[in-house]
């Protein structure tokens, strides 16, 4: 082999053995542009008073395409990018690709790119790759209609997407599944998110995934897994630095407090997150929440001042559903306060607008709710109008609203009609229910209809049977006032 030949070997082995030097600097350079504007992006974000959008895969597709360009316009472009200036890089950007355009637009204005993502609607539902972010885009912005038709037809199409899109599809799938009240099928379109999310060490979406899991076991009564998920966002913020989403994680931690009726606890976490950064949003959404609290101490006065702040500030901000739940929560303090027709008229309003939404479980709460207040005016063909409304779309689709809560009013008030043996049967619907859930509450107050019943067919053995397990059920809730009534009722039937 002659001297020159040799010579290319040596320099083609050479160029061959540094060729993974090579590679491995430029993707590490690209991956170090790719953290440092996701970082200096969320550190403006913290800076914007509203819902705001954030993707990490297009954030990197971003950075990417500019990284790649060696044209000098995408060079500055990409510099002012990773300083967390998108303006520069959606002009360029746009020329080749006007959807990851768009997204890194909403990045930083969410309303406004939503405006005109929404004005392409048809065009984005056809594109795999960018049409998964309309639901997400529509959700933020309150547009609860369009979110749920783009995730019923971009369904049809995920089985061509890959598991990045396919992870941002679950993600918004699963809030769809919550508001019908499946949430079985919620449960697992969050799972499957959050895994993905995790592997790719997405830390803003996985603490997304934990707060939308976190609302999926509240409403499921499994506080104890819900508090955990809720505790894992704010320390991904935390680390993130992102104090407005960690206060929207604490103002969520504090909802869950009010449910596990840890109420003290629930008001401490409430004026923390008044203390940190929080959009207008937020500030209304914690009033409505303090409104809850106040009512779960029968403090009315103090909840419809907060109520009263949350509804007018709902509506100005244009959130449907804030504002259907600052309605239902005047629905319940006039409920309390024994306006019934308030509350009939307020509840209502409040179930119309979550109907719009598509919120099923809140819209067959206010039914419920109005057809109490009914019952207490003794307008027994409305209060059962409304109780049948919800058990006839209960039978079309997975709902976690208490079924039995409508067979037990159902039972009361055939009671009052005289009926007693379609009562005793309501009744009996109704306690199979809450034993299939074991809510001792429940239990407790169908077991002492079950009594009543007994009473008024002169059945004396039924009556006192009855009466001790309600006894029994009631002693087990923990609610001295309750096992107090129940124990009068029994002492005066033994």
């Amino acid at each position: 082999m002659s001297e020159k030949y040799f010579v290319y070997i040596v320099i083609a082995s050479a160029i061959l053995m540094c060729l993974p030097l090579f590679v491995w600097r430029w993707y590490a350079r690209l991956r170090y542009l790719q953290n440092l504007t996701r970082i200096n992006i969320l550190r403006r974000q913290q800076k914007i008073n509203g819902s705001v959008f954030f993707s990490t895969a297009v954030i990197n597709q971003c950075v990417r395409y500019l990284y790649l360009k060696h044209l000098t316009a995408a060079q500055s472009a990409l510099a002012f990018l990773v300083g967390g200036r998108v303006e520069k890089a959606v002009a360029v950007i746009t020329t080749q690709n006007p959807f990851l355009a768009l997204l890194l637009q909403a990045h930083i204005s969410t309303a406004a790119a939503y405006r005109q993502i929404k004005r392409q609607k048809k065009q984005w539902l056809t594109n795999l790759q960018y049409g998964v972010y309309l639901p997400i885009l529509a959700q933020l912005t309150y547009d609860s209609q369009t979110a749920l038709a783009a995730v019923f037809a971009l369904d049809k199409l995920r089985c061509r997407c890959n598991r990045e899109t396919n992870a941002y599809y679950n993600y918004v799938a699963a809030y769809m599944y919550l508001h019908e009240g499946d949430m079985l099928s919620a449960s697992q379109a969050a799972s499957t998110a959050l895994k993905y999310f995790q592997k790719k060490q997405y830390a803003i979406e996985t603490a997304s995934c934990h707060l939308a899991l976190a609302e999926i076991y509240r409403i499921s009564c499994v506080y104890d897994i819900a508090e955990t998920m809720i505790d894992s966002a704010v320390k991904i913020y935390q680390t993130q630095k992102a104090p407005l989403f960690e206060a929207q994680a604490v103002v969520a931690k504090g909802m869950l407090m009010v449910f596990e009726n840890r109420l003290q606890e629930a008001r401490e976490l409430y004026e923390k997150a008044l203390k940190m950064p929080i959009t207008e949003q937020l500030y209304a959404d914690i009033n409505n929440q303090t409104a809850l609290l106040c009512l779960a101490q029968n403090n009315t006065a103090s909840a419809q001042k907060h109520i009263s702040t949350a509804l007018k500030m709902q509506r100005a901000l244009k959130n449907p559903h804030g504002t259907a739940f600052s309605l239902q929560l005047a629905a319940h303090i006039a409920f309390s306060r024994k306006q019934n027709n308030k509350a009939v008229d307020l509840a209502q309003q409040a179930a119309a607008l979550y109907e719009k939404q598509h919120n099923n479980s809140a819209c067959f709460e206010c039914l419920y709710l109005s057809a109490e207040a009914q019952y207490k005016q003794k307008k027994y063909t409305a209060a059962e109008k409304n109780l049948r409304t919800v058990l006839e779309r209960e039978r079309k689709q997975q709902s976690n609203f208490h079924t039995a809560n409508v067979y037990n009013l159902l039972g009361l008030i055939y009671m009052q009609k005289g009926d007693l043996q379609r009562s005793k049967v309501l009744f009996q619907q109704s306690l199979h229910l809450e034993q299939s859930k074991q809510r001792c509450e429940g239990m407790v107050a169908d077991y002492a209809d079950l009594a009543l019943i007994a009473e008024l067919t002169d059945n004396t053995e039924d009556a006192v049977s009855n009466w001790q397990i309600a006894l029994e059920y009631a002693r087990q809730t923990g609610d001295n006032e309750l096992q107090k009534l129940i124990e009068k009722h029994y002492n005066n039937r033994i």
